[in-house]
């Protein structure tokens, strides 16, 4: 695992536009949210047994991930799954759908796609393409994994770069590749989830946030795939969360709603057979309690069979994406003899134990139980104090974590230094792909740097 510099394709700005979503972010230098962006544009390069460690990793932390949903949704003892959802900071009137998302077998609460985000270290001070590269999950994106379509357009560059430079001066090692099947997973995960809810009879309607570009163009970039991949004539639909007005305050545009009988309508007041959302769960919550609308959704969350109106992702993500759940991880699989090698030591910030306290002296990482693209997070310890921390922006409230800190690569060329994290994509259980990010600080935020990579046997020179 190495930082590759490549070169600036003269085109780069105008092959964007023409074969990605997220162009406006992408393309702008002063954002730097692509690579060729930057002063020395770079690749991290991989070799095919790292991309091998990389791909198991992800399988093993799915598998984690499901017995830890089982036993996380036990009832050992009276209440504990209840005290279980409490210490995450989820309001307690839905508490019963949640445990009943994960239970529910005849229609399954099916799910798309999860992203892990990993910090590694190549452990070797010889050659690298033999080290042993040590993963370390940070957190788990289930609940709105996006990066999709940065997914999809570096596959783009790849095949662009190779046309564009075949030989001579930083072209890429004639047997390069990715790791990156994203398309393809997703083509078939929509095919199993077309089949099981009817697609193609009844539709699937896109939630997203008006005020974030990035959700829009994820969903449109699954849209793609669904019409290219599985059916063309499958309706779809684009569904903002608010209403929208013009400079003269007409309004433009009806976000959802939900009806009496705690269903989301779209902004013709019709139900919505199938939802896939990018907005979280603890958001729409939120919501619902600030509209006095909490009984009527959770009436509806709480029936036995929700197939007349299935939302994805379902609601045993928002376990699964809570940072708190990486306490319980740690607890039940620290010591799992194909889980624990993952695995940072974990604890909510007001956990007494000896364990916890030789944590928060020693240096570690403080994050919100409820976050998102770094808000809140502070590098940390009890004597020096916040190292480096982003603003809390209002996140916090329900409480934090404490974890382990592990140091993020680094990608040194010249005077340019990023650190950089990979977000390893599981879908339907399986490997599908990594994306990389790229930041100056050491706490990855939004629109930090999207890095390429390319996998070889031979590291290049």
């Amino acid at each position: 695992m190495r930082p590759i510099e490549i070169q600036r394709r003269r085109n780069w700005q105008q092959h964007i536009r023409e074969n990605a979503y997220q162009v406006e972010a992408l393309t702008d230098k002063d954002i730097r949210y692509w690579t060729e962006a930057l002063d020395k544009p770079y690749a991290i390069q991989f070799s095919e047994s790292e991309e091998e460690a990389l791909a198991d990793a992800t399988e093993a932390l799915w598998e984690m991930s499901c017995e830890f949903l089982d036993r996380f949704f036990t009832e050992e003892s009276e209440g504990a799954v209840t005290t279980r959802l409490k210490t995450l900071g989820i309001p307690s009137e839905y508490h019963r759908a949640i445990a009943n998302s994960w239970d529910r077998e005849d229609p399954e609460d099916l799910e798309l796609a999860t992203r892990f985000d990993f910090a590694t270290r190549n452990d070797a001070l010889g050659d690298p393409s033999a080290a042993e590269m040590a993963i370390k999950l940070i957190e788990i994106n289930g609940e709105t994994p996006l990066l999709g379509a940065e997914m999809v357009y570096q596959w783009n560059w790849f095949c662009n770069y190779r046309s564009q430079f075949p030989s001579g001066y930083k072209a890429l090692p004639k047997d390069a590749h990715q790791f990156n099947e994203y398309w393809e997973k997703i083509a078939n995960r929509f095919r199993v989830l077309a089949n099981e809810y009817d697609f193609q009879g009844r539709g699937i309607s896109f939630l997203v946030d008006e005020n974030l570009e990035e959700d829009s163009e994820m969903a449109m970039q699954l849209i793609q795939i669904l019409h290219d991949e599985v059916d063309d004539e499958i309706y779809t639909q684009i569904v903002t969360l608010r209403d929208s007005y013009d400079e003269n305050g007409e309004m433009i545009n009806r976000g959802i709603g939900l009806d009496s009988e705690g269903y989301l309508v779209d902004a013709q007041n019709d139900r919505m057979p199938i939802i896939w959302k990018i907005y979280d769960w603890q958001n729409i919550q939120a919501d619902m309690a600030n509209d006095g609308s909490t009984a009527a959704l959770v009436n509806r969350l709480e029936k036995d069979d929700l197939s007349d109106q299935v939302i994805i992702e379902p609601l045993w993500k928002q376990v699964l994406s809570n940072k708190g759940a990486m306490t319980y991880m740690w607890q039940w699989f620290g010591d799992h003899p194909n889980y624990g090698k993952y695995l940072l030591p974990t604890y909510f910030e007001n956990d007494l134990s000896t364990e916890a306290t030789q944590l928060a002296v020693a240096l570690h990482i403080r994050k919100p139980i409820i976050g998102h693209e770094g808000v809140g997070v502070a590098i940390t310890n009890s004597m020096a104090g916040e190292i480096e921390a982003k603003l809390t922006l209002g996140y916090g409230e329900e409480g934090y974590i404490l974890q382990e800190f592990f140091e993020l690569p680094v990608a040194e060329l010249g005077r340019q230094r990023q650190h950089y994290m990979i977000g390893a994509w599981s879908v339907d259980g399986e490997a599908a792909g990594i994306v990389i990010r790229g930041d100056s600080s050491r706490i990855t935020g939004r629109y930090c740097t999207i890095i390429p990579h390319i996998v070889a046997g031979a590291i290049q020179v």
